[in-house]
């Protein structure tokens, strides 16, 4: 590997997740990371993100001058010169100068898995932000061509480097609880009344759970193990998957609700190879919490997250309720840790410059849609478990009735797991 080798990005979409979030974490990244371009086709969003960008950029020229590294300074004024916008993922795949080998996807989940696809059949790298489709059925085209074009994609799930989650991570792995046997991982607030797309399916695919709680999904399945396999899938009483604040300002109007703001379901995650097997609660809410505050569950003691002194802490009790560890959550010891972005971001980098996958596949990320279509299910099923394969052969045969027209195949499972609330 060339220690001095930077990879060429193309952002893909410059929203408020990408400015606000990737884009940092890529300036921070800039003696491995060169973006080259961004793609939007709104001059709104080109001329903010073209000030953000030069903000970040002059800020670190300036840190660099005051440490007389000239070599950062070149590199950095070079990259603010020489950055491109374009209004169509076209014009980066007619690239010759500079032409870039990843895509960071940030759009709305609508064009997710089109321009994902569109992107690995141009010969790019992928990573793409959550969730990797507006559906399920999408999500397996993804998978298709990622083995036909045999480019890296990764599914970007940001909680898998985040201090809290990677420090329970170590501890968990560490045996410190013993089998872990349980966690409730919640990820709640008041809703996104602000962005009106957030509530419309034909851009997201579905509501909270989709949106806010695939996150908890990913990083509960990170920390029970990767190796394990999520396989029944329950909506949890008394919630389930349902609309409970069904009246909500958007767009300057009050607008009824027709996505799930609160989701309450159960995931169990299996090892053939060992028999373990974890249960997690998740909750994903845009009606604010509910449930039991974040904790991990083992046979011989628990983890809980505590705040104290304005440091984070994981703290370990055993079994008579003694503190046996407490650790301050961090990222990778030894390194610079804005930010879990940051972590992500690295991640598919350093996985470009050793030619090696991540693990954060499209299989991973289409396994964690899987499960949120699976408590659609289960709720429309009167909150039955619902295994993963009886999800899958669900969707497949919704699939089956569009022979020649995946688009409305899409739609249709989209409405059919939807009715699950909206029927209520």
């Amino acid at each position: 590997m060339d220690p001095n080798r930077r990879v060429k990005v193309a952002a893909i979409g410059t929203g408020g997740i990408f400015r606000g979030a990737h884009l940092p974490a890529h300036v921070e990244l800039n003696e491995k990371v060169n973006i080259v371009a961004f793609v939007d086709p709104d001059p709104i969003a080109q001329e903010l993100v073209r000030k953000r960008y030069t903000d970040l950029i002059e800020t670190k020229v300036t840190a660099a001058r005051e440490r007389g590294d000239h070599d950062s300074v070149a590199r950095l004024e070079s990259d603010l010169t020489n950055i491109r916008i374009f209004e169509d993922i076209s014009q980066v795949i007619e690239m010759t100068e500079d032409r870039p080998e990843l895509l960071d996807v940030c759009t709305q989940p609508v064009l997710h898995a089109p321009l994902s696809i569109q992107g690995l059949e141009a010969g790019f790298h992928v990573m793409c932000e959550k969730p990797i489709s507006r559906s399920w059925l999408e999500s397996q085209r993804v998978i298709e061509t990622v083995k036909k074009t045999g480019q890296f994609y990764q599914h970007n799930e940001n909680w898998l480097f985040d201090p809290d989650y990677y420090t329970v991570k170590k501890l968990v792995d560490a045996g410190s609880i013993g089998e872990l046997i349980a966690m409730f991982l919640n990820q709640s607030h008041g809703g996104p009344e602000g962005n009106p797309r957030f509530w419309n399916s034909d851009f997201g695919g579905g509501g909270a759970l989709l949106d806010n709680g695939i996150h908890a999904i990913g990083a509960a399945w990170f920390i029970t193990g990767l190796e394990k396999t999520p396989t029944y899938v329950k909506a949890a009483q008394p919630f389930g998957m349902s609309i409970r604040m069904p009246n909500r300002i958007i767009e300057g109007r009050y607008q009824k609700v027709t996505v799930d703001d609160d989701a309450h379901i159960l995931i169990r995650f299996e090892d053939q190879t060992n028999n373990e097997w974890s249960t997690a609660h998740i909750e994903g809410s845009w009606s604010e919490k509910d449930s039991a505050d974040t904790c991990y569950i083992g046979s011989t003691g628990r983890i809980d997250m505590v705040n104290e002194d304005g440091k984070r802490f994981a703290v370990v009790t055993d079994s008579n309720g003694n503190v046996s560890r407490k650790l301050r959550v961090s990222g990778s010891n030894w390194q610079h840790w804005p930010s879990s972005f940051y972590g992500e971001i690295q991640n598919m980098v350093e996985c470009i410059r050793v030619n090696q996958q991540s693990l954060m596949t499209a299989q991973f990320g289409a396994d964690c849609s899987a499960i949120v279509g699976a408590s659609y299910l289960s709720e429309k099923q009167g909150k039955k478990p619902v295994h993963l394969d009886e999800f899958k052969a669900f969707a497949l045969d919704i699939a089956s009735k569009y022979p020649n027209d995946p688009t409305s195949a899409d739609n249709a499972l989209v409405d059919a797991l939807l009715s699950a609330v909206r029927e209520k």
